[in-house]
């Protein structure tokens, strides 16, 4: 995927947030290392994996609910043609999302 400047990313995934309740938009905001689609997924995935191995408390359903957001953020920013993505960019990290769970995330379940 192309890349575009970082101000249009911080722009675009801050557009995403508004209306978002306060607490989860803080959480995301935390979690994303960078706006841009692949980064967006690596930290979901780092979050998905920090839950799945932190036991189960009830601190971990935000940051649940983040991963999951930021996951979907993702694959909308690598489609999203106005931040240089396409149906294709999308595809292709949705490809090596399901590959970095397989390699990451399997081992973890009991």
């Amino acid at each position: 995927m192309p890349e575009t400047r970082p101000v249009e990313r911080d722009r675009w995934l801050e557009s995403r947030l508004d209306g978002v309740p306060p607490r989860l938009a803080e959480a995301l905001r935390a979690m994303s290392s960078d706006p841009g689609a692949e980064a967006l997924a690596a930290d979901a995935l780092a979050a998905f994996e920090r839950v799945a191995t932190g036991g189960r408390r009830r601190a971990g359903a935000l940051e649940l609910l983040a991963a999951d957001a930021l996951l979907t953020y993702a694959f909308e920013a690598a489609a999203d043609r106005e931040i240089g993505g396409s149906a294709a960019s999308s595809l292709e990290l949705a490809q090596r999302v399901g590959a970095e769970i397989r390699a990451r995330l399997v081992d973890v379940a009991p």
